[in-house]
Protein backbone atom coordinates (compact mmCIF):
# COMPACT_ATOMS: atom_id res chain seq x y z
CA UNK A 1 0.00 0.00 0.00
CA UNK A 2 1.30 3.22 -1.18
CA UNK A 3 2.56 5.71 2.03
CA UNK A 4 0.46 9.30 1.90
CA UNK A 5 2.85 12.12 0.91
CA UNK A 6 2.96 14.77 3.76
CA UNK A 7 2.27 18.14 2.77
CA UNK A 8 5.61 19.24 3.58
CA UNK A 9 7.65 17.08 0.47
CA UNK A 10 4.43 18.48 -1.80
CA UNK A 11 5.34 21.88 -1.10
CA UNK A 12 9.17 21.29 -1.63
CA UNK A 13 9.46 18.91 -4.49
CA UNK A 14 5.99 19.67 -6.19
CA UNK A 15 4.51 17.04 -8.86
CA UNK A 16 7.91 15.42 -8.13
CA UNK A 17 7.29 14.29 -4.82
CA UNK A 18 6.09 10.81 -5.83
CA UNK A 19 9.11 10.49 -7.72
CA UNK A 20 11.82 11.84 -5.33
CA UNK A 21 10.74 10.01 -2.56
CA UNK A 22 10.66 6.51 -4.33
CA UNK A 23 14.03 7.82 -6.37
CA UNK A 24 15.79 8.12 -3.04
CA UNK A 25 14.64 4.53 -1.97
CA UNK A 26 15.58 3.05 -4.89
CA UNK A 27 18.96 4.78 -5.05
CA UNK A 28 19.78 3.32 -0.89
CA UNK A 29 19.17 -0.24 -2.64
CA UNK A 30 21.51 0.32 -5.05
CA UNK A 31 23.93 1.84 -3.18
CA UNK A 32 24.04 -1.42 -0.57
CA UNK A 33 24.26 -3.62 -3.46
CA UNK A 34 27.50 -2.05 -5.04
CA UNK A 35 28.89 -1.88 -1.61
CA UNK A 36 28.32 -5.50 -0.89
CA UNK A 37 29.76 -6.59 -4.54
CA UNK A 38 32.58 -4.20 -3.95
CA UNK A 39 33.17 -6.08 -0.41
CA UNK A 40 32.69 -9.42 -1.95
CA UNK A 41 35.35 -8.81 -4.92
CA UNK A 42 37.96 -7.60 -2.73
CA UNK A 43 38.04 -10.29 -0.34
CA UNK A 44 39.28 -8.67 2.46
CA UNK A 45 39.58 -9.26 5.81
CA UNK A 46 38.73 -5.06 6.34
CA UNK A 47 35.35 -3.35 5.25
CA UNK A 48 37.07 -0.68 3.53
CA UNK A 49 36.23 -1.54 -0.19
CA UNK A 50 32.49 -1.94 1.38
CA UNK A 51 33.01 1.62 2.67
CA UNK A 52 34.40 3.42 0.35
CA UNK A 53 31.66 2.14 -2.26
CA UNK A 54 28.77 2.96 -0.14
CA UNK A 55 30.31 6.19 0.50
CA UNK A 56 30.37 7.09 -3.35
CA UNK A 57 27.32 5.37 -3.84
CA UNK A 58 24.90 7.28 -1.22
CA UNK A 59 25.71 10.50 -3.55
CA UNK A 60 25.78 8.96 -6.84
CA UNK A 61 23.31 6.07 -6.77
CA UNK A 62 21.05 9.28 -5.92
CA UNK A 63 22.24 10.99 -9.06
CA UNK A 64 21.27 7.86 -11.29
CA UNK A 65 17.91 8.27 -9.86
CA UNK A 66 16.60 11.45 -9.92
CA UNK A 67 18.87 12.99 -12.94
CA UNK A 68 15.75 12.17 -15.55
CA UNK A 69 13.30 14.35 -13.50
CA UNK A 70 11.99 17.63 -14.86
CA UNK A 71 14.02 20.74 -13.13
CA UNK A 72 16.61 18.19 -11.31
CA UNK A 73 19.88 19.41 -11.31
CA UNK A 74 23.35 18.55 -9.64
CA UNK A 75 25.09 21.02 -7.16
CA UNK A 76 28.42 20.49 -6.53
CA UNK A 77 29.74 22.77 -3.58
CA UNK A 78 33.04 24.15 -2.94
CA UNK A 79 35.68 20.98 -2.48
CA UNK A 80 33.28 18.66 -2.40
CA UNK A 81 33.80 15.37 -4.42
CA UNK A 82 30.27 14.87 -5.52
CA UNK A 83 27.20 16.65 -6.77
CA UNK A 84 24.11 16.99 -4.88
CA UNK A 85 20.59 16.49 -6.38
CA UNK A 86 17.91 19.59 -6.20
CA UNK A 87 14.78 19.39 -7.51
CA UNK A 88 12.32 21.76 -6.78
CA UNK A 89 13.12 23.66 -4.02
CA UNK A 90 14.59 20.88 -1.84
CA UNK A 91 18.33 20.03 -1.95
CA UNK A 92 19.10 16.60 -0.96
CA UNK A 93 21.16 15.55 1.65
CA UNK A 94 21.66 11.85 2.44
CA UNK A 95 24.33 10.78 5.13
CA UNK A 96 24.88 7.43 7.41
CA UNK A 97 23.91 8.09 10.87
CA UNK A 98 24.06 4.14 12.26
CA UNK A 99 25.14 0.98 11.09
CA UNK A 100 22.70 -0.29 13.29
CA UNK A 101 18.72 0.26 14.09
CA UNK A 102 18.92 3.22 16.23
CA UNK A 103 16.44 5.99 16.78
CA UNK A 104 16.50 8.15 13.98
CA UNK A 105 15.84 11.36 16.26
CA UNK A 106 19.19 10.96 18.00
CA UNK A 107 20.82 11.03 14.54
CA UNK A 108 23.69 13.10 14.74
CA UNK A 109 25.16 15.41 11.42
CA UNK A 110 28.37 12.96 11.04
CA UNK A 111 30.77 16.48 11.33
CA UNK A 112 30.26 19.86 11.49
CA UNK A 113 32.51 20.66 8.68
CA UNK A 114 32.54 23.90 6.23
CA UNK A 115 30.47 21.86 4.19
CA UNK A 116 27.42 21.33 6.52
CA UNK A 117 27.32 25.12 7.63
CA UNK A 118 27.03 25.92 4.11
CA UNK A 119 24.16 23.05 3.21
CA UNK A 120 22.47 24.26 6.74
CA UNK A 121 22.22 27.61 5.26
CA UNK A 122 19.40 26.55 3.20
CA UNK A 123 17.82 24.92 6.69
CA UNK A 124 15.55 26.44 9.40
CA UNK A 125 17.47 28.60 12.04
CA UNK A 126 18.04 26.85 15.25
CA UNK A 127 15.03 27.03 17.84
CA UNK A 128 12.94 25.26 20.63
CA UNK A 129 9.55 27.06 19.74
CA UNK A 130 8.18 25.41 16.44
CA UNK A 131 4.99 27.08 15.40
CA UNK A 132 4.08 24.77 12.21
CA UNK A 133 5.44 22.52 10.35
CA UNK A 134 5.98 25.66 7.60
CA UNK A 135 7.65 27.84 9.51
CA UNK A 136 10.93 27.69 7.87
CA UNK A 137 11.57 31.41 8.22
CA UNK A 138 12.13 31.99 11.89
CA UNK A 139 15.54 34.13 12.41
CA UNK A 140 18.13 33.15 15.10
CA UNK A 141 20.37 36.69 14.86
CA UNK A 142 22.94 35.00 17.29
CA UNK A 143 24.35 33.11 14.51
CA UNK A 144 26.86 33.95 12.01
CA UNK A 145 26.02 34.22 8.20
CA UNK A 146 27.75 31.67 6.11
CA UNK A 147 29.89 32.42 3.02
CA UNK A 148 28.12 30.40 0.19
CA UNK A 149 31.16 28.94 -2.11
CA UNK A 150 30.84 26.96 -5.61
CA UNK A 151 27.86 25.23 -6.66
CA UNK A 152 25.51 26.31 -3.85
CA UNK A 153 26.19 29.97 -4.93
CA UNK A 154 24.14 29.75 -7.87
CA UNK A 155 21.27 27.57 -5.31
CA UNK A 156 17.80 29.64 -5.25
CA UNK A 157 17.36 31.78 -1.41
CA UNK A 158 14.52 29.61 -1.09
CA UNK A 159 15.58 26.17 -1.15
CA UNK A 160 15.61 24.02 1.76
CA UNK A 161 17.79 21.11 3.05
CA UNK A 162 16.25 17.86 3.00
CA UNK A 163 18.23 15.42 4.92
CA UNK A 164 18.27 12.15 3.88
CA UNK A 165 19.62 9.93 7.05
CA UNK A 166 20.38 6.07 6.30
CA UNK A 167 21.79 3.02 8.53
CA UNK A 168 22.99 0.35 6.67
CA UNK A 169 26.17 -2.02 7.31
CA UNK A 170 27.91 -4.47 5.31
CA UNK A 171 25.07 -7.14 5.96
CA UNK A 172 22.18 -4.96 5.43
CA UNK A 173 20.52 -1.71 4.37
CA UNK A 174 18.22 -1.44 7.86
CA UNK A 175 16.42 1.85 6.93
CA UNK A 176 16.21 5.11 5.98
CA UNK A 177 14.59 8.65 6.49
CA UNK A 178 13.87 12.21 5.25
CA UNK A 179 12.73 15.43 6.62
CA UNK A 180 13.91 19.04 7.60
CA UNK A 181 15.67 20.03 10.30
CA UNK A 182 17.89 22.78 11.98
CA UNK A 183 21.38 21.96 13.23
CA UNK A 184 21.18 21.94 16.86
CA UNK A 185 24.07 21.53 19.81
CA UNK A 186 26.42 18.76 19.59
CA UNK A 187 25.39 18.03 15.96
CA UNK A 188 22.21 16.74 16.74
CA UNK A 189 19.06 17.74 14.40
CA UNK A 190 15.97 19.60 15.66
CA UNK A 191 13.63 18.11 12.91
CA UNK A 192 11.05 20.66 12.07
CA UNK A 193 9.45 18.00 9.36
CA UNK A 194 9.37 14.86 9.76
CA UNK A 195 12.03 12.45 9.87
CA UNK A 196 9.63 10.13 7.78
CA UNK A 197 10.28 6.31 6.31
CA UNK A 198 11.34 6.12 2.58
CA UNK A 199 10.36 2.98 1.03
CA UNK A 200 12.92 0.55 0.06
CA UNK A 201 12.47 -1.61 -2.55
CA UNK A 202 13.77 -5.42 -2.83
CA UNK A 203 14.83 -5.09 -6.64
CA UNK A 204 18.40 -3.63 -7.35
CA UNK A 205 18.32 -1.95 -10.84
CA UNK A 206 21.27 -0.39 -12.67
CA UNK A 207 22.41 2.48 -15.10
CA UNK A 208 24.07 2.51 -17.59
CA UNK A 209 26.78 0.33 -19.54
CA UNK A 210 27.74 -2.15 -16.64
CA UNK A 211 30.29 -5.87 -17.11
CA UNK A 212 27.21 -8.18 -17.48
CA UNK A 213 28.86 -11.20 -18.72
CA UNK A 214 32.46 -12.48 -19.64
CA UNK A 215 33.90 -10.82 -22.98
CA UNK A 216 34.58 -13.11 -25.47
CA UNK A 217 37.91 -15.29 -25.33
CA UNK A 218 40.39 -15.23 -27.98
CA UNK A 219 40.79 -18.49 -30.00
CA UNK A 220 43.97 -20.72 -29.33
CA UNK A 221 45.36 -19.95 -32.93
CA UNK A 222 45.52 -16.19 -31.60
CA UNK A 223 47.16 -17.36 -28.25
CA UNK A 224 49.72 -19.21 -30.09
CA UNK A 225 53.82 -18.11 -28.95
CA UNK A 226 52.67 -16.18 -26.11
CA UNK A 227 54.50 -17.90 -23.41
CA UNK A 228 58.25 -18.91 -23.05
CA UNK A 229 58.20 -22.78 -24.30
CA UNK A 230 56.19 -21.90 -27.88
CA UNK A 231 57.25 -20.90 -31.12
CA UNK A 232 60.83 -21.75 -32.83
CA UNK A 233 63.44 -23.54 -31.05
CA UNK A 234 66.91 -21.40 -31.52
CA UNK A 235 69.79 -23.59 -33.60
CA UNK A 236 72.48 -24.55 -31.02
CA UNK A 237 75.78 -24.52 -32.21
CA UNK A 238 77.70 -27.89 -30.77
CA UNK A 239 81.37 -28.28 -31.03
CA UNK A 240 83.53 -30.64 -29.20
CA UNK A 241 86.48 -30.13 -27.22
CA UNK A 242 89.97 -31.08 -28.69
CA UNK A 243 92.18 -33.78 -26.75
CA UNK A 244 94.86 -31.20 -25.80
CA UNK A 245 92.74 -29.45 -23.82
CA UNK A 246 90.93 -32.27 -22.41
CA UNK A 247 94.07 -33.03 -21.15
CA UNK A 248 95.54 -29.61 -19.90
CA UNK A 249 92.42 -29.62 -18.36
CA UNK A 250 91.65 -26.25 -20.14
CA UNK A 251 88.28 -24.39 -18.78
CA UNK A 252 85.63 -25.17 -22.00
CA UNK A 253 84.14 -22.50 -23.21
CA UNK A 254 80.24 -22.50 -23.22
CA UNK A 255 79.77 -19.64 -25.67
CA UNK A 256 81.71 -20.10 -29.32
CA UNK A 257 84.49 -17.58 -30.11
CA UNK A 258 83.56 -14.72 -32.53
CA UNK A 259 84.52 -16.18 -36.45
CA UNK A 260 86.92 -13.60 -38.27
CA UNK A 261 86.07 -12.19 -40.98
CA UNK A 262 87.91 -14.55 -43.72
CA UNK A 263 89.87 -11.99 -46.29
CA UNK A 264 88.43 -12.32 -49.48
CA UNK A 265 91.59 -14.11 -51.85
CA UNK A 266 91.11 -11.47 -54.71
CA UNK A 267 92.22 -9.08 -51.67
CA UNK A 268 95.28 -10.86 -51.07
CA UNK A 269 96.60 -11.56 -54.72
CA UNK A 270 95.62 -8.51 -56.88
Amino acid sequence: MDVPLSPWTIDLFGDQAHAVRAGLGQAFRNMQANAQAAQEQTNARTNHAFGSSRWSGQFERVWDELKGLPGAQPVKPHGFAFELMLVGRGLLYPFLYSKTKADVRDARIPSESMLVRELFAFAPARTTNVQGVFDFDILDVTVEPITLRGGLTSVPPETRLVLVPFACNTSELLEAHWGVAALGVERRLDWVTGPEALPLPDAVTFHGQRLTSVPAQSDPAVLEHTSFDQGAKPTLTLSSRPNVDRKRDVTPLTEAEPMKLQANEDDATH
